[in-house]
């Protein structure tokens, strides 16, 4: 009680001061409600649309945001968003949205889907094979999004779009440079951009390139949890007649020396167990896009896209007598095409119609080679173990149509359907079998087939200029992948079971109704939505009893559906300027879930969280200051499986909590609250005409505070005080 006082008076102190400024500042004239330029969304809708419009409950980042947030990772620019909760250290890191997270979000790259048949349940690294300063603006719909984007959209979407240039009357050419220090993991990130365009010919295109070392906590550096990066982008799009684009982009990312903290020092000889010496993925899409063909046709899009993602993985384990080294090389190949168009109907224009169908099929495949070294003589040999996933194929086709009805000048109604065909074909070997698992190249040997329908129903209804009522009612299913139905042997994150074959799994489904209210005047604005969602035919692992790989003992699971559940919750978000100078804002977030089945918590389910704070604008917007406290509360509240969870332990790099060398962070399990105090500000040192300098500088976890966020499994403290300048020349 005594540190939560001190925390909320260190921040009364900071206000103190920051209000003493605004004593002098004059105050903001009010303004018209129309004046104001909406705010447009694509994701919710897969066109543009105003974001008071939609009924989903919808985050935008802006490129704004986003460069003086200075993120070490595209999920880290999601912290401090309402209903997103961002575990993050160094490479890793993985995005909770509704109590959801990896496998049940659905991540998209200027609309491309980045999940496929091989994503995993639980954290995964796919929403940060980016390059950090190719992001230009975030989207993230929170709650089901399968009519928009089919499978794995149970909790949510997050749509990243890349920088790109825009078509001028006259000849624009320009650019910047950009260079950045952190002082924590000793970070260098330097980034080149530069575009030009006319009325028929819009360029863009960018590379960066980023170090990062070993990152400390409080008590000292955490190693290892050193990356680095390096990727670009480049759009070019071509309007021979208004109103007709065609467009090629590409973005490409390489990750190199990839070191994961958990269960690093589970070797006699030091050498991390788990590590990556190269994540390299991209992807190439053209597309043509027509507005106003007539009344059939308001905007119409055709495009396809290839993309690629290829991945080395170490996993080096110690014996007493011999140190091994499993290499595991992972190659995924996506193609797809799709066609959507948009009409709008009605005298009124009240009516707009929204279909499509896309169609997308991917080319799975592993290898593994063991290094094994008698660490009497040091004599090294190689070859190739059993026990894999196998390679195949999976395939998905779909189509989908939306439409939006104004019956009324202040009722928006919006309903949508989606059928979705998946096909997922594995071809094994008998060498993808290990030996002594309990189970045969059959059990391998996949043919399926799923078919899936969604509908969402929702209303907006303006009861003033300023206030809105929102309803809306969604399902979501989630497809197996090969993760689920054939993923086996003993899981990189987990020391303590190994999985077997699941053939007989079939689709996730949910349904999820919320409600909420939203008001937005010229100085105030605020929403508060809550929600329930109802879970079926949950994937989940159950004991079936032990089995013996490489002369150790596991406890053996398969997957089934066997559960069912909910998750419930409140998201709140408010934003008011207190003058033409000073805003103040906050965010809070609850979540509950239950495994109905099993009468415990389900996994994943984040605490009470938030964040509030003051932003200080000059005239002009020369310079600014932001004072944000991040906080959560206890995680209380824990699923049974936390208890071989790494990230439950005293330090994951030990692995699984045990009873010998390495409890859980306490004897319940609970993750401790923590408020942390973050100070960013920037200048624009120099500006004139479109050329400016600007320097940004971040005081993160000002006071140094010790604290774990829960689901990382990479922290055994999360980073402490960390001093993050960057500069800006746009030329």
């Amino acid at each position: 009680m005594v540190l939560t006082h001190f925390r909320f008076s260190r921040l009364a102190l900071s206000l103190t001061v920051l209000w003493a400024v605004h004593l002098q500042a004059a105050e903001k004239p009010e303004q018209d409600e129309e004046d104001e330029l909406p705010t447009m969304v694509v994701t919710a809708s897969r066109t543009a649309q105003d974001q008071r419009t939609l009924p989903q409950s919808t985050n935008v980042v802006e490129q704004k945001r986003i460069e003086r947030f200075q993120a070490t990772s595209p999920s880290e620019m999601l912290q401090e968003q309402p209903g997103v909760w961002v575990n993050q250290v160094a490479a890793q890191g993985s995005p909770i949205i509704r109590g959801q997270m990896g496998n049940k979000l659905v991540y998209l790259w200027d609309g491309v889907r980045i999940n496929n048949g091989g994503i995993f349940s639980g954290p995964n690294p796919f929403f940060n094979q980016f390059p950090i300063d190719a992001v230009g603006r975030m989207e993230v719909v929170r709650g089901a999004g399968s009519v928009q984007y089919g499978s794995d959209a149970i909790g949510g979407v997050i749509n990243v779009f890349s920088k790109h240039g825009e078509f001028s009357e006259s000849l624009n050419v320009g650019g910047d440079v950009y260079s950045r220090y952190g002082s924590n993991n000793t970070e260098f990130t330097n980034a080149a951009n530069m575009h030009a365009s006319n009325d028929m010919w819009a360029f863009a295109a960018g590379w960066s390139a980023q170090d990062a070392g070993n990152y400390h906590s409080s008590t000292g550096p955490l190693q290892p949890t050193s990356f680095h990066t390096s990727g670009g982008y480049a759009n070019l799009a071509f309007q021979p007649v208004k109103g007709h684009v065609f467009r090629v982009s590409w973005v490409g990312n390489e990750r190199t020396d990839v070191n994961s903290y958990v269960q690093s020092q589970l070797n006699a000889n030091g050498v991390p167990r788990i590590y990556s010496p190269l994540e390299r993925r991209g992807i190439v899409k053209m597309d043509y896009t027509a507005k106003e063909l007539g009344f059939l046709s308001d905007e119409l899009k055709v495009y396809g896209y290839y993309q690629y993602y290829d991945q080395l993985r170490e996993r080096r384990v110690q014996t007493a007598t011999l140190f091994n080294n499993t290499i595991t090389n992972s190659d995924q190949d996506v193609w797809g095409v799709g066609i959507q168009n948009a009409a709008t109907f009605g005298k009124k224009k009240n009516t707009r119609l929204v279909y499509g169908m896309d169609y997308r099929h991917e080319n799975l495949s592993s290898s593994q080679r063991l290094s094994t070294q008698v660490i009497a003589t040091g004599l090294t040999t190689s070859s190739v173990p059993a026990g894999i996933t196998p390679d195949g194929i999976y395939e998905v086709f779909d189509t989908f149509v939306t439409l939006d009805l104004k019956p009324t000048d202040k009722l928006l109604l919006n309903m949508g359907a989606r059928y979705e065909n998946t096909h997922l074909h594995s071809h094994p070997e008998p060498l993808d079998v290990i030996p002594g698992a309990g189970y045969t190249v059959s059990d391998l040997a996949a043919n399926k087939y799923w078919n899936a329908v969604t509908w969402n129903v929702g209303a907006v209804y303006q009861a003033t200029s300023s206030f809105d009522l929102v309803a809306n009612i969604a399902t979501g299913y989630r497809t197996p992948t090969y993760s689920d139905l054939l993923s086996a042997g003993t899981p990189v994150f987990s020391s303590l079971t190994a999985s077997l074959p699941s053939l007989a799994v079939n689709p996730e489904k949910s349904i999820t109704y919320e409600i909420g209210a939203r008001v937005h005047t010229a100085r105030l604005k605020g929403s508060l939505t809550g929600y329930l969602t109802k879970l079926s035919d949950l994937i989940t692992s159950t004991t079936s009893g032990t089995v013996v790989i490489g002369g150790v003992t596991y406890n053996a699971t398969r997957n089934s559906n066997s559960a069912q559940g909910y998750i419930t919750g409140v998201e709140f978000a408010l934003s008011y300027d207190l003058d033409r100078h000073f805003t103040i804002f906050n965010n809070t977030t609850w979540t509950y879930g239950q495994n109905q089945s099993q009468n415990v918590p389900l996994r994943f389910i984040p605490p009470l969280y938030g964040n509030f704070g003051v932003r200080f604008e000059s005239e002009q917007k020369k310079c600014w200051v932001e004072l944000s406290e991040l906080w959560a509360g206890p995680l209380i509240r824990h699923n049974t499986s936390d208890e071989i969870d790494a990230g439950f332990s005293v330090d994951p790099a030990l692995g699984s909590p045990n009873a010998t060398n390495n409890p859980p962070i306490n004897s319940n399990f609970q993750i401790p609250s923590f408020f942390v105090t973050n100070i960013r500000t920037g200048v624009k040192v120099w500006e004139e005409g479109s050329r400016s300098f600007s320097l940004t500088l971040n005081l993160n976890n000002v006071f140094d505070t010790k604290y774990r966020q829960a689901y990382a499994q990479q922290q055994r403290q999360a980073a402490g005080f960390n001093v993050v300048v960057g500069g800006r020349l746009t030329f």
